[in-house]
């Protein structure tokens, strides 16, 4: 017994310290808390229920949690890896809930000017859309992408460019039986509406989208997009004030994006088996995603033009200082970075960490003048070198490279694995972040900036974060950076002689001039080359990897940071072919 109550103290104090909103008590209470399970391994309501009454008669678990608890606490084996769970009473709650809920839609907890309009067909409406549709394989307008299906009716969509060619109509019309889904919308909602564009996906469980916001200049307001075959969450991220919701879209439900959520939000959905929703008695449950086939409808402007208010997503009044960004979207460029970044570093991570062993004295003067007690996150540690320093701080690390968290594990680091434009934390929970030579390998301005989105989400008010990346002058001053210093030989890159590759991805193809190591930068998005030293292999046999970057212009990072309103930058200084800023978050 007394085995049991330190174990399940021992599981109460880290969730205590995370969220302050959770009281636990040694008394009954209406609530009962799990402490190490949860719905992300598949505990539930109605797991929960059936594993309960092999030990007790209970048709509801939220009648008589005291029995729950005695019948369960320490014996049911529904635990992580097949561990007992650990239970116990909860005398207050957070009320916050991430998933905007099922049955609770409001204007409030939505974007401004986004609309969902559930049930809006029906049953056999939906089955009428869906076999209005033909995936054969000699059809032209059709696709086959990765990991969807795609089709296209009135124009193309061109992935590449995110755009359509309004010169260029398809055979192929949005089919009539799609007329019907507008007959009983009030007219108040979708005036005048006459879609000429539509896209339909299919996609399978586990697979999604990255986050993008539609082209301005092309389509007009609103997007809209009906969900077929399966209900989905879809993420929205406001790149301005850093917010994210969750939005849960049921099956044969219409999403009109409309104003602020069509210009100035990105929205997107990660590729996971399930989602966490809440059930209609306002419960959270797991839902397992089916095949789902969305229906996207838009309209062309033409002209193409932009009047938005919304600059940071626009790609009329946003203007990027390099041709090959403005067609890139954020699907082709999450492909970029998982073939030329993440691949690569899973590839050469071994022989990367052997020579990443030194830390950066203005790093490691950051890290040192944390307080006593700071939590400390590591955005892209890599081999989790700066997680050495300052024993006072608590580190986390995270990287999407296994084989460097590998390394990171050898050594007794606190690391997880995950992207850094989604950190899995928790809002408002760290004292510091640094993210060192980690934003450089995004193909685009938006996720660049999304990226510092989560760093200032995850930071607590006041808290402060410090950023690297690499600069495209590797001399400043008339000195050369550490980069150049280590060309021995004084090799030259000559900016008309570079040669250039193609990276083709499905229908689509960038093409990347190949950077002469040791060398100053000439182009600003561009590929870095990395021989993989290994032994008893000649050196002319030797593997070559390209890495993407996207090396900075001086002021670009700082002006970056500008861009969202709850940052005041500290420090912004230029270290050994570096651009650096340190940032602080002053508000929500």
């Amino acid at each position: 017994m007394k085995n049991l109550l330190k174990k399940t103290k021992a599981k109460e104090f880290p969730i205590n310290a995370d969220n302050s909103n959770i009281i636990f008590s040694s008394e009954p209470q209406e609530y009962l808390g799990i402490l190490n399970a949860g719905l992300s391994n598949g505990i539930n309501t109605e797991v929960l229920l059936e594993e309960v009454t092999k030990y007790a008669q209970l048709t509801d678990i939220r009648k008589d949690p005291k029995k729950v608890l005695e019948v369960m606490n320490g014996k049911s084996k529904l635990g992580q890896n097949g561990a007992p769970l650990l239970m116990s009473f909860c005398a207050r709650i957070s009320d916050e809930n991430e998933v905007c809920p099922r049955q609770n839609f409001t204007q409030n907890k939505l974007p401004s000017g986004l609309i969902l309009i559930e049930d809006c067909v029906s049953e056999d409406l939906e089955k009428k859309i869906l076999s209005s549709l033909s995936w054969s394989d000699n059809d032209d307008e059709k696709r086959n992408l990765k990991y969807r299906k795609v089709q296209h009716f009135g124009y193309e969509f061109i992935y590449g460019s995110n755009n359509v060619d309004p010169k260029s109509p398809l055979r192929r019309k949005i089919p009539d039986v799609c007329n019907d889904i507008w007959k009983n919308l009030d007219q108040n909602i979708l005036p005048n509406f006459t879609p000429d564009q539509l896209t339909v996906n299919e996609y399978e469980p586990g697979h999604g989208i990255p986050p993008h916001c539609d082209t301005h200049s092309c389509f007009e307001d609103p997007i809209v997009s009906l969900s077929l075959g399966s209900s989905v969450v879809m993420e929205f991220r406001n790149p301005e004030s850093s917010k994210h919701l969750s939005v849960f879209l049921p099956q044969r439900s219409l999403l009109i994006m409309s104003g602020e959520s069509r210009y100035g939000w990105t929205h997107g959905i990660t590729p996971r088996m399930s989602d966490i929703v809440t059930n209609v008695d306002g419960i959270l449950t797991v839902q397992s995603r089916q095949k789902r086939t969305s229906f996207t409808f838009r309209k062309l402007r033409i002209p193409s033009s932009c009047s938005c208010s919304f600059p940071s997503l626009c790609d009329v009044k946003r203007k990027p200082d390099n041709i090959i960004e403005m067609h890139v979207t954020n699907e082709l460029a999450a492909k970029l970075e998982i073939e030329k970044v993440h691949k690569v570093y899973n590839e050469i991570g071994s022989h990367f960490s052997e020579t990443r062993h030194s830390t950066w004295p203005n790093v490691e003067d950051f890290l040192k003048s944390l307080p006593e007690g700071s939590i400390l996150c590591d955005v892209g540690c890599g081999n989790g070198k700066y997680l050495g320093v300052n024993e006072g701080i608590f580190k986390l690390g995270c990287d999407r490279s296994e084989t460097l968290l590998q390394v990171c594990l050898q050594r007794n680091f606190n690391i997880f694995q995950c992207d850094c434009l989604q950190l899995p934390v928790r809002d408002i929970s760290i004292d510091a972040c640094i993210s060192i030579a980690v934003i450089h390998h995004l193909a685009t301005e938006e996720r660049r900036k999304q990226a510092i989105s989560e760093i200032l989400r995850v930071l607590v008010i006041e808290g402060t974060a410090l950023i690297y990346v690499w600069a495209k002058d590797q001399q400043k001053d008339n000195k050369k950076s550490s980069y150049l210093l280590q060309n021995q030989k004084q090799e030259k890159s000559c900016n008309n002689q570079i040669e250039k590759t193609k990276i083709i991805f499905d229908e689509n193809e960038i093409e990347l001039p190949i950077h002469q190591n040791r060398t100053q930068f000439h182009h600003t998005n561009l590929l870095v080359p990395w021989k993989l030293k290994e032994k008893d292999i000649p050196k002319e046999q030797q593997k070559v990897f390209l890495r993407y970057y996207h090396v900075f212009e001086d002021g670009e990072l700082e002006n970056l940071c500008k861009e969202f309103k709850n940052v005041d930058i500290i420090k912004s200084y230029y270290d050994q072919g570096n651009h650096c800023v340190v940032i602080k978050k002053t508000s929500f």
